[in-house]
């Protein structure tokens, strides 16, 4: 009944053609992100010059035909009708009749929902985008259906069959003038003959992934019958003779991209190979990824031959957590890219793909040509998987002075931007992507996958030179970070340069703040020269004590823990209520302490407030740390080193809203955690700290029991790298006294 409803709606619409332009998300590019170019159709194309090939005849071609996929009509129909104008002026260059057919490997329309009026508005964008160049009696369009189009699966059913597609397409005689008796329209299967030479085009019934099935898009057992018989009458009577075999997924593991396997979407099929293997002469078609044919994987012979199609609407790549993307798969550039072939067929069975970029109007570097089937199969060593290993394959090569770093902020400066600049690399034939990674003490700081701009161009002379990357502002100065950069060409053979960046530290000029609050251990008691902080001291001991720093021993005045419940119990006086404690925190501020932990067993709390709405620095099996609160988050700065348990620490703990960090400095090195949302205090312990232990709303916890502090202070500001650094410097000093 929904079909009846389609014709007629057809009558009463074919008069005009109106864009349907709704997007799609399950493309490989997430169609959330569309932004449509502004294409238009042309009557001339660029090129000009035929091409000539070794062990092609251009002089005798008996078959030219465009061979394309993922039109999408219905998000830009000029730009179907740019790409068809290029095939023809292209194919008028070589014989006079141009070209014979164009071939498309599925996704004619966009959009696959159930509203069928919405499916025949788009097939009639087909037919006037396609007629606005050839005249289909003159130039048929074949096709096989995609998951666009008609996707058994997907809302049951939903799209249009491939008797839809021909019904609605009206002109039977035209575009199915080249279809044989043996075509089965009724499983989306067609056999059509064009100058002699058979086109197979079969249609899944599912793209949909199964939960542990990895063998992709199905096929109805009656439709891989159908192929295995068309194909066992076809290459009987015609050994020598290549069949094209049309279907919109990949064939696994042939072409690039044809393992791919993301989101609930198959991309690919396995269940063609076996009947596709027993026929050399196979030329398969593909779609669905929309994969740039720039790339010389884009064809692949094993036991028959598989091209990508790439897409006439849009561009995509696989999943690389690339850089600068608009979505995971998706170029920003990605609907500035179109491209397709024409496929050429000599005298002698040979054949020549040649791909163009219709963006441009440019034929993209070298044809592929293959030559005529051989019983022996040596016409299946021309484009193998080999092309990429050691012994064919150059890998890329960086110049010695690839990487340039630019510091744009001043020398003092604590949080401050680094860009990044390398030239490229050169490659025998392309380099498809850079991995930059940056290691601080052999652990990875910052990692970015940078895809080129190979997709963009015709020729890869034509690819950047220079790349500009902006690390931001994590870097630390005084810090040694080893930064390398992997080339990689599309084969994934590849070379490393490699610059250590040392940020200079520049301590001539720095101030130091005044503490907020500051602990004095002299005369036997503990207080706060601020008077900011009132202290209950518990069992613990303050008194001279002996300790040892940057290998000097010194008695000093200090504050011992001995045993367990040992600690001194510190309130924020001038803050008596959790908003006022949280206001004061919501902006930058820092710890400096000066201590020994000499137990390096489980949690011990160094200065704690850290429970719940809090924050303080404690040890976790003697690895520092520094915690906060952030909006019910407890994000924690960890150096990775353990402290001594028999020399003192000096540690700069800060929280840096401004730069949003925690940063923990442990004798004037840093370690730095990105963080996000802002502290919060809650009624309870929230202005409350222990020395030697944590203040929670039940009591302490986390009690040292060994615990030696000779300095603690707080700063309403945050510390700077500078200051830190100076601040570590000074202590030094003075024991050296």
């Amino acid at each position: 009944m929904k079909r009846i409803i389609a014709l007629l709606l057809v009558v009463v619409m074919a008069v005009s053609v109106i864009a349907c332009g709704k997007k799609n998300p399950d493309e490989t590019t997430d169609m959330n992100n569309t932004t449509t170019s502004n294409s238009t159709t042309s009557t001339t194309t660029k090129i000009t010059t035929p091409i000539v090939s070794d062990g092609f005849d251009e002089k005798n071609i008996v078959l030219q035909f465009g061979a394309v996929s993922d039109i999408h009509t219905g998000t830009n129909a000029n730009k179907v009708s740019h790409a068809m104008q290029v095939l023809k002026d292209t194919a008028a260059l070589y014989t006079s009749k141009g070209i014979d057919a164009v071939m498309v490997a599925g996704d004619l329309t966009n959009n696959y929902g159930s509203d069928e009026s919405v499916k025949a508005n788009e097939i009639l964008e087909v037919k006037s985008a396609y007629e606005k160049v050839f005249d289909p009696a003159q130039v048929p369009m074949i096709f096989a259906l995609g998951n666009h189009d008609h996707d058994f699966e997907r809302n049951g059913g939903a799209g249009s069959s491939l008797a839809t597609f021909q019904n609605v397409l009206g002109n039977k005689e035209a575009y199915n003038q080249y279809d044989v008796a043996t075509s089965d329209a009724a499983n989306g299967s067609r056999h059509v003959v064009i100058n002699g030479y058979h086109f197979l085009m079969v249609e899944p019934i599912t793209y949909s992934c199964v939960e542990g099935d990895a063998s992709g898009a199905k096929y109805t057992s009656a439709t891989k019958k159908w192929l295995d018989d068309e194909l066992s009458k076809i290459t009987s009577e015609n050994p020598n003779q290549y069949v094209f075999v049309v279907t919109h997924p990949m064939i696994y593991g042939t072409v690039y991209g044809s393992d791919l396997l993301i989101n609930t979407l198959y991309w690919y099929t396995k269940d063609l190979t076996s009947t596709l293997e027993k026929y050399p002469q196979v030329v398969t078609f593909g779609g669905h990824l929309h994969f740039p044919l720039q790339d010389e994987r884009s064809i692949m012979q094993d036991k028959f031959t598989s091209l990508g199609c790439g897409s006439v609407q849009y561009m995509a790549i696989e999943d690389g957590s690339y850089e600068n993307m608009s979505s995971a798969t998706v170029m920003n550039d990605a609907y500035s890219i179109s491209s397709g072939y024409l496929v050429q067929v000599d005298a002698s069975g040979n054949v020549r793909f040649i791909r163009i970029d219709f963006s441009h109007d440019e034929i993209i570097k070298e044809p592929f040509v293959i030559s005529t089937p051989a019983s022996d199969g040596s016409h299946l060593l021309k484009y193998t998987n080999a092309r990429g290993n050691s012994t064919n394959n150059t890998a890329p090569k960086f110049p010695a002075d690839a990487i340039t770093i630019e510091d744009t902020s001043s020398s003092g400066a604590d949080v401050f931007n680094t860009v990044l600049k390398f030239k490229a690399a050169e490659d025998d034939d392309l380099v498809h992507h850079y991995v930059v990674k940056i290691t601080l003490a052999n652990s990875i700081f910052g990692r970015y996958n940078i895809l080129t701009d190979f997709y963009r161009h015709p020729f890869t002379a034509d690819m950047e030179k220079e790349y500009t990357l902006d690390l931001g502002n994590g870097f630390s100065r005084g810090s040694k970070y080893v930064i390398t950069i992997t080339a990689y060409d599309s084969w994934g053979a590849s070379d490393v340069v490699t610059y250590n960046y040392e940020p200079v530290l520049d301590l001539d000029n720095v101030k130091l703040p005044e503490p907020y609050a500051d602990l004095d251990f002299t005369g036997g008691t503990i207080k706060d020269s601020k008077n900011k902080l009132a202290i209950e001291n518990v069992g613990a001991t303050i008194a001279d004590t002996a300790v040892k720093f940057a290998g000097v021993t010194k008695t000093v005045p200090a504050f011992n823990v001995t045993e367990k419940g040992q600690f001194a119990r510190l309130t924020f006086s001038e803050y008596a209520s959790s908003s006022s404690f949280t206001s004061l925190l919501r902006k930058d501020f820092s710890m400096e302490i000066l201590y020994v932990n000499r137990s390096k067993t489980g949690t011990v709390g160094v200065i704690g407030g850290y429970d719940k709405y809090g924050f303080g620095f404690y040890e976790e099996e003697g690895n520092p740390a520094f915690k906060i609160s952030l909006r019910g988050a407890f994000p924690t700065s960890m150096p990775e080193e353990k402290t001594s348990s028999d020399e003192l620490v000096h540690v700069v703990a800060v929280y840096s809203k401004s730069s949003a960090r925690l940063i923990v400095y442990v004798n004037g090195v840093p370690t730095v955690e990105q963080v996000s949302g802002v502290f919060r205090a809650k009624d309870g312990n929230y202005n409350v700290m222990c020395l030697g232990a944590n203040s929670t709303d039940n009591g302490e916890s986390d009690f040292a029991t060994d615990l030696t502090v000779v300095d603690f202070k707080v700063y309403d500001v945050g510390i700077t790298q500078a200051q830190a650094t100076v601040l570590y410097n000074k202590v030094v000093e003075s024991f050296k006294d």
